[in-house]
């Protein structure tokens, strides 16, 4: 959790933000319009990050933050100021702020940008007392670390070593002193290597500094060591002997292999990607590409790496400034994604991709890895289900229509047979037929509005025009509707009214005597819930689950069922949770993503 401290003298901006800045599940808000109260919180308390409006009273923000500096506070600092001018963003950077961000435009985006300089900024700092303290314990393992240590004689004995040469090669000082070190020590296929090695040495001919000797442990393990050997003399300056230190790069080694392995498994991996991969630098010129890439844009490698996405022709005209739009924010630091755009190949034939641009760092360059997903064929199979939907569509609509004609005249003829019966039974039998024709009317009226469920694609909703709307088309009498919905927006099936108004019309016809209906939202754990009430009869509780199946109810028993379909569509759901005798109570959940909140400036 990130805790963040709020300072602006704007009530509006400090309720905007709690409610926006309160929906990110990782940032812990705390506002005040007051300099000196942020003072005093700042003091009482830590926090992980502190966002200053520039112009204050009493104290702006800049003085507010070279106070914070001067204590030695380093906790990360956002300037979030509608001043744009040059000098005061100089001055806030200079004075140690790690962002600047001016408030204009839409303020829902200005919001996000701030999120994300929260995180960056809080992230960056994390890394910074993460990396101090791995110096500092790598200076202490510094002073610490452990060299071996030994020296021979011009024969090779041993006449001198350190302990932690004894702990790393297992032996006992009795048992190494006087040893012979090419014997014991050197690997038998590496031996005559090492001793001319050694031998010039002992000749004064090179000092054998930073060579990798691979040696033996007691237990036979090979260890890979970097020596450096210095001549011992005599009085004369003769050649007496050898003073060896050594480290121990066996682990290194072994790290440095994997390092090679994993740049190997990763090239692999980039080199055979089923998408195509595009590494560019921040003006468009392409750096690296991917054997997938060559084949989505009919160009070589070689070809690929002497093109700018913008220049070249790969993007299409209408795109570029798009593209553009993107790259500035990976000028930022932002990834962007998923685009669709349409990319032009060698032969002139354009193939819509789904691309992603993920910022990167290579070599302290700034770069752009970009990926590409090829989704014509997806488009195609698209545009191939429409064509065949559409098709499907009318000719349901023309078999619909002639079997509800068909039903019409049939409907007509049982009355003329019903006026006059030849005796009671054959009414019976009449009355039943006209029912089960009822029966059939409704099921095909049905297909009409299933088939429409999930046809056009979801949509944002206002709930609140919504219910205006589904309350509109039914005769309420003088039932009274309650609605607190707080500006909320659903992502949801075009036939969101059908379920307001399916609700609607199950109170009037069978809560018996409704008087008020109420509709909510409450958030929760999971998301938000839109609850609807009414004061009516309710429902019994053994048929909470059994009005959402198909057939079931007084009138064409569809309507719950189709609720509950066009919101399956979204993945929200529908459950009756009323309590029998004291009126319907029906919870739709609606999942994180598929909900928002309006701003105020926006419902105007």
């Amino acid at each position: 959790m990130i805790s963040v401290l709020l300072v602006d003298d704007d009530e509006d901006l400090l309720d905007l933000a709690r409610r926006v800045l309160g929906r990110e599940e990782d940032l812990e808000l705390f506002t005040t319009n007051s300099t000196s109260e942020g003072h005093n919180m700042l003091l009482s308390r830590g926090y992980d990050a502190v966002v200053l409006d520039y112009e204050m009273p009493g104290m702006d923000g800049l003085e507010f933050l070279r106070e914070m500096k001067a204590r030695k506070d380093e906790t990360p600092v956002i300037i979030f100021t509608g001043k744009g001018r040059e000098e005061v963003v100089i001055a806030a950077l200079n004075n140690g702020a790690d962002f600047y961000l001016q408030k204009s435009g839409d303020p829902r985006m200005n919001f996000l940008e701030l999120v994300y300089m929260i995180r960056e900024a809080v992230r960056r700092h994390r890394f910074g007392r993460e990396l101090a303290e791995s110096e500092r314990r790598f200076r202490e393992a510094l002073e610490r670390l452990k060299l071996i240590a030994f020296q021979i004689d011009r024969e090779g004995r041993i006449t001198f070593c350190n302990d932690y040469f004894l702990e790393m090669f297992g032996w006992n000082r009795d048992e190494v002193i006087g040893a012979d070190w090419f014997d014991v020590f050197v690997p038998r296929g590496e031996k005559d290597a090492i001793k001319n090695l050694f031998s010039k040495a002992f000749q004064d001919e090179a000092s054998g500094e930073n060579f990798p000797c691979p040696l033996l442990t007691r237990e036979g393990q090979l260890r890979q060591v970097v020596l450096n050997n210095t001549p011992l003399r005599d009085p004369l300056g003769h050649v007496t002997g050898l003073s060896c230190i050594g480290e121990d790069i066996t682990e290194r080694r072994k790290a440095e292999e994997e390092h090679r392995s994993s740049e190997e498994r990763l090239q692999i991996l980039f080199d055979y990607a089923p998408d195509a991969y595009f590494l560019s630098d921040l003006s468009g010129n392409f750096i690296d590409c991917n054997r997938a890439a060559e084949e989505l844009l009919g160009y070589r490698r070689d070809e690929i790496l002497e093109k700018n996405l913008f220049k070249s022709g790969i993007l299409t005209p209408e795109h570029i400034p798009r593209g553009i739009s993107l790259l500035a924010r990976h000028i930022e630091g932002v990834p962007t994604g998923p685009e669709e755009l349409v990319l032009i190949r060698n032969d002139g034939r354009g193939v819509v991709v789904e691309m992603r641009h993920y910022p990167v760092t290579i070599g302290n360059k700034c770069l752009v890895l970009g990926s590409a997903h090829d989704v014509n064929d997806r488009k195609m199979a698209e545009d191939s289900l429409r064509r065949v939907n559409a098709k499907l569509t009318l000719l349901n609509s023309i078999t619909r229509h002639d079997i509800l004609n068909t039903l019409t005249a049939l409907l007509l003829y049982i009355e003329l047979l019903k006026e006059d019966p030849k005796d009671e039974s054959q009414k019976e039998i009449f009355d039943k037929v006209e029912m089960l024709t009822q029966t059939i009317k409704k099921q095909i009226e049905f297909t009409r509005t299933y088939q429409d469920i999930g046809i056009y694609s979801p949509q944002w909703q206002s709930l609140e025009s919504v219910t205006r709307r589904a309350e509109a088309s039914i005769d309420t009498g003088s039932v009274k509707f309650v609605a607190d919905i707080d500006n909320l927006e659903i992502y949801a099936d075009p036939l969101l009214e059908h379920v307001i108004s399916n609700l609607i019309d199950n109170s009037i016809r069978h809560g018996e005597h409704v008087t008020t209906i109420w509709l909510t939202s409450i958030p929760d754990e999971s998301g938000t819930k839109i609850i609807y009430e009414d004061n009516g009869v309710g429902i019994p509780g053994k048929e909470k689950e059994e009005i959402f199946k198909r057939g079931y109810g007084q009138n064409t028993g569809f309507g719950l069922f189709l609720s509950r379909e066009i919101l399956n569509i979204t993945g929200m759901t529908i459950k009756e949770t009323g309590t029998p005798g004291k009126g319907a109570r029906f919870e739709i959940r609606v999942p994180f993503g598929n909900f928002r909140i309006k701003n105020k400036s926006e419902c105007q």
